[in-house]
């Protein structure tokens, strides 16, 4: 089965307000095995991860590292989808900032996902899921993929290929 991740990279706090991009990197997963990626970059604070993501995903089952990325610029998943957080977010203060930075839908979008996130609990700890797939299935997918951590593989492998590429980036 192909699953991919998905995940951002690192930025500086400098780039906050559409001021720099950050990359979003996908992994695809044949089974154990990294099969391949991509990396596009997303402006920071933006509105341009969706179409971006669309370009550089497979249409395969995708993990998602929560659906904000590069600051508060977002995706929501659209099917075949397994959004993971590794902790339940404080609802009230992501609430506030969206509020305090943002005049636009994004805020009703991103709450109206955060707040139907559903705990469950893996070989590795309590784990936070929004996703269109019946959740012992989705359950069964990360499970599969918990191999270090409660964050499976695909996520893993983009998180840390999105700091190298972010730092990078930085540097150059």
């Amino acid at each position: 089965m192909l699953i991919s991740g998905v995940d951002d990279g690192y930025f500086p706090l400098r780039y906050k307000g559409q001021r720099g991009k950050a990359p979003l990197v996908v992994t695809l997963f044949d089974g154990m095995r990294l099969k391949d990626l991509r990396i596009g970059l997303i402006t920071v604070d933006g509105r341009d991860a969706r179409d971006v993501f669309s370009q550089i995903n497979w249409g395969v089952i995708t993990m998602y590292d929560g659906i904000t990325f590069g600051g508060f610029n977002y995706i929501i998943p659209e099917r075949n989808f397994i959004v993971v957080y590794g902790n339940k977010p404080n609802l009230e203060e992501v609430e506030k900032a969206l509020r305090a930075h943002f005049q636009d839908d994004r805020g009703r979008e991103i709450m109206g996902v955060l707040e139907r996130l559903t705990r469950i609990e893996t070989r590795w700890g309590p784990l936070y899921l929004y996703t269109d797939l019946d959740l012992a299935d989705a359950r069964r997918i990360v499970e599969g993929y918990q191999v270090i951590s409660k964050y499976p593989e695909p996520i893993r492998y983009a998180h840390v290929i999105g700091r190298a590429v972010g730092m990078w980036r930085e540097k150059s």
